[in-house]
C-alpha cells in the first residue's frame, strides 16, 4: 500500500470512528431528554392496605432491590418499580405479560411478589434486562420475609422477626428490634442500631455493626468485620480478613476467629473477664491479671474473671486495649 493510500485509509478510519461516536452521543442525549420514563420517582404500580399490627410482610423479586421502611401509619403502601437499562418504566412503556405479579393482602399479611415466567426467575430477568424492585412503607410492628436474587435490601425501623436474603447484593439494616436473619452470597452487610438476636452471614463481603445489643453472630468468608459499640454476646468469624471489636458490655461470651488477619479488641476498663487469646503475637497491657502470658497466647483471668473473651488468628496479631 502506497503512502497516499495509507494516509487516506487512516483518514477514513478516523472519520468513521468520529461519526460512530457522534451518533452514540446523540442517541444518549435523545434518550435522556425525550424518554417518557426518565422520572425515577414514578412507580409503575402502587397498592395500599390497612392492617392491624403486628403484621407480616413477604417480598420476592428476581432481579431488583427491596426497601422496607417503617412509618407512623397503620397502612402498608407497596410501590413497585420496573427498570430497564437504568431507567424507570411506566405501564405504557412496558407490558408485564411475561411476569407473575402478586401484590395482595390476606388477614394481617401483605405479599409483594414478582417472578419472570420464563427460565424460572433470575435467568429470565437477566435475559429480559428488566428488573422489578419494591419499596414498602409499613407500621413499625411488622415481621418480614424478604428475598431477591440480584439486588440490594434495605430495612429500617421494624420490630419483629426479619428474614432477609439476597444472592448478589448488599444488606443495609437499621433501627430494628427482634430476631434478625440476614444473608447475602456476595455483598456487604451494614448493621446500625439493632437490638435482639442477630445472625449476619455473607460469603464474600465485609460486615459492619454499630450500636448493636443482644446476641450477634457475624460470619464472612472473605471480608473484614468491624464491630463498634456492641454489647451482649458476640460470635464473629472470617476466613480472610481482620476483626475489630469495640465492646461496651459482655453478656455470656465473646468469640472472635480469623484465619488470615489481625484481631483488635477494645473492652471497658476494670471489666472482669476470662481471657483466651492466641495469635502470631498477642499484645496488651494487662493489670490485675492472673494466668499464663506469652508472646503468642494469653490464658487467665482479668480482675477476678467473668464472661469469656476468646480471640484466635492463624496469621496475625491479637491486640487488647481498654476504653
Amino acid at each position: 500500500m502506497t503512502t497516499r493510500k495509507l494516509y487516506l485509509a487512516k483518514v477514513f478510519l478516523a472519520f468513521t470512528i468520529s461519526l460512530i461516536m457522534t451518533l452514540l452521543l446523540m442517541r444518549s442525549a435523545l434518550a435522556i431528554t425525550s424518554s417518557p420514563s426518565a422520572d425515577q420517582d414514578n412507580p409503575y404500580r402502587v397498592e395500599e392496605f390497612d392492617i392491624n399490627t403486628p403484621g407480616n410482610l413477604e417480598v420476592r423479586t428476581s432481579g431488583g432491590h427491596i426497601t422496607v421502611e417503617a412509618s407512623t401509619s397503620n397502612s402498608v403502601r407497596v410501590e413497585m418499580y420496573v427498570r430497564k437499562d437504568g431507567e424507570n418504566l411506566r405501564p405504557q412503556d412496558y407490558d408485564l405479560d411475561q411476569w407473575d405479579i402478586d401484590i395482595s393482602k390476606s388477614g394481617n399479611s401483605i405479599k409483594a411478589n414478582a417472578k419472570h415466567k420464563g427460565n424460572n426467575g433470575w435467568s429470565g430477568w437477566n435475559n429480559d434486562r428488566v428488573s422489578i424492585s419494591f419499596v414498602v412503607h409499613t407500621p413499625r410492628q411488622m415481621s418480614s420475609d424478604l428475598k431477591t436474587s440480584g439486588g440490594h435490601v434495605e430495612v429500617d425501623g421494624l420490630e419483629g422477626n426479619q428474614e432477609i436474603t439476597t444472592s448478589g447484593g448488599h444488606l443495609n439494616l437499621a433501627n430494628l428490634k427482634g430476631s434478625i436473619e440476614a444473608k447475602t452470597s456476595g455483598g456487604h452487610i451494614e448493621l446500625l442500631n439493632l437490638e435482639g438476636e442477630i445472625n449476619a452471614k455473607t460469603s464474600g463481603g465485609h460486615i459492619s455493626a454499630k450500636t448493636v445489643a443482644g446476641t450477634l453472630d457475624a460470619e464472612t468468608s472473605g471480608g473484614h468485620i468491624n464491630l463498634t459499640d456492641v454489647s451482649g454476646s458476640v460470635e464473629a468469624s472470617t476466613s480472610g480478613g481482620s476483626i475489630t471489636a469495640d465492646l461496651t458490655t459482655i453478656d455470656q461470651f465473646v468469640d472472635l476467629k480469623t484465619s488470615g488477619g489481625n484481631v483488635d479488641i477494645s473492652i471497658p476498663d476494670n471489666i472482669s473477664v476470662d481471657l483466651q487469646l492466641r495469635g502470631t503475637f498477642v499484645q496488651g497491657k494487662l493489670k490485675n491479671f492472673s494466668g499464663e502470658m506469652e508472646k503468642n497466647k494469653v490464658n487467665g483471668q482479668l480482675n477476678g474473671g467473668g464472661p469469656k473473651i476468646s480471640a484466635r488468628t492463624s496469621g496475625g496479631t491479637v491486640r487488647l486495649s481498654f476504653n
